[in-house]
């Protein structure tokens, strides 16, 4: 799927290629509308119209997944959990800023920072479609810890699709590790050793006991 989707296809057609591949099948000449297909031990036609209409499954392909969802190991390095659980609230910190600044310039060495990080190893080397999924990874975490973290993450600016400045990630990190320390310098050692769900969940408690707040000052 990633290297197809770092083609010149069209989505259409990097959906039948998908089809094909994963269903087995494989194209064996046309003759005028129809394709001969060869399934297992079959040889059988195939229209257009007909895989058109299979592939109006696979529309998940043009969207980024609900869910996390990663390649389980780049050469010999295994990737920590998908939805990143057991990983430190530090290395998501790192992981979300070397994020926002591949979105501001589209600088790929910074998806391969990210991939050290998410498969545990201090050189990676990756290729076009790991370096995709790495995007699409985290991308997907995003969207993830935003439906399960709606309070934190409805005031965090935009932290999933929009571009921030450097000086907006800095305040927006410091931001979340005062809110965790309640300004005692001498926690934030132990916070960004925190895994980074257990500090997802207390920053979404914060920010729903703050909109409870900003409800009642408005009565």
């Amino acid at each position: 799927m990633f290297r197809q989707l770092n083609s010149q296809n069209s989505l259409p057609q990097v959906k039948t290629r998908c089809l094909l591949r994963w269903a087995g099948i494989r194209v064996i000449r046309r003759e005028g509308a129809l394709f001969v297909v060869r399934y297992k031990k079959q040889v059988f036609p195939i229209s257009a119209l007909q895989i058109a209409e299979a592939i109006q499954d696979m529309d998940w392909l043009g969207d980024f997944p609900q869910h996390p969802v990663r390649l389980s190991r780049i050469g010999f390095h295994r990737a920590v959990r998908a939805d990143l659980q057991d990983v430190s609230f530090e290395d998501f910190l790192m992981l979300d800023n070397l994020y926002q600044g591949y979105l501001q310039t589209q600088d790929v060495s910074l998806l391969h920072e990210m991939a050290r990080v998410l498969y545990k190893c201090r050189f990676i080397k990756l290729n076009r479609e790991e370096a995709t999924s790495i995007f699409y990874w985290f991308t997907s975490l995003k969207r993830y810890f935003a439906h399960l973290f709606t309070h934190f993450f409805s005031n965090v600016p935009e932290g999933s699709g929009t571009s921030l400045s450097f000086a907006q990630l800095q305040e927006n990190m410091n931001t979340q590790i005062r809110a965790l320390t309640g300004g005692d310098i001498t926690k934030e050692r132990d916070v960004l050793r925190m895994d980074c769900w257990r500090a997802l969940t207390e920053l979404d408690a914060k920010a729903r006991d703050y909109e409870e707040l900003q409800k009642q000052s408005m009565k």
